[in-house]
């Protein structure tokens, strides 16, 4: 059983792992293999920080496509293939402000058939969204300058900071992604 992810970063990576543990005996087709998890640096199609939910699925389902063409490339393959994606999902409002949620969202293929799974979203404080979406600044940037410390590289990235490490970068994927892996896991309602 081969797991082949779109993202070398530890958090993703372990995300895949821990959501593996809670599912992957329920899939039927892989249960009681050994299970290989291989990790790639892959592009995406989307811009480096998603504002939209559109760019949100994109990047997780490029990283897929992206992933799937390169092992062809290489003459390899896996029995499921796992995409990635977190940013900013923009809701105009009618009221005074719009709503800024940051996201996870994951995207797993078996080179035929893909699902999509949303990690749930957190409010994301204005004087924190503004400057990224209006005027392009990196997000960790701002929330160093806020912290007045070094909160960017924190494991638990900005959801570790905005939930006070309440939830993690990895927790939120691991809701995405047993969400995706549920059209494998509970086949016979997806079918």
């Amino acid at each position: 059983m081969r797991i082949a992810i779109g993202s070398t970063r530890p958090a993703k990576v372990q995300a895949v792992k821990n959501a593996w543990e809670a599912v992957g005996p329920r899939i039927a087709t892989f249960d009681d293999e050994p299970v290989t998890f291989l990790s790639y640096d892959v592009a995406k199609t989307s811009p480096d920080m998603p504002l939209s939910l559109e760019q949100l699925m994109e990047g997780a389902r490029s990283r897929v496509e992206n992933l799937m063409l390169q092992l062809k490339r290489e003459k390899q393959e896996a029995d499921l293939y796992v995409g990635l994606e977190d940013g900013f999902h923009v809701v105009d409002t009618h009221g005074p402000r719009r709503q800024v949620f940051l996201e996870s969202w994951a995207y797993v293929c078996d080179g035929h058939r893909g699902c999509f799974g949303h990690g749930g979203g957190v409010t994301v404080p204005y004087r924190i969204a503004d400057p990224v979406i209006d005027r392009g600044i990196e997000m960790g940037i701002v929330m160093d300058r806020l912290a007045g410390q070094q909160v960017s590289s924190n494991s638990a990235g900005a959801w570790g900071f905005f939930t006070r490490d309440v939830i993690s970068r990895k927790d939120s994927f691991v809701v995405a992604l047993i969400s995706a892996f549920a059209a494998f896991y509970n086949a016979d309602v997806y079918r």
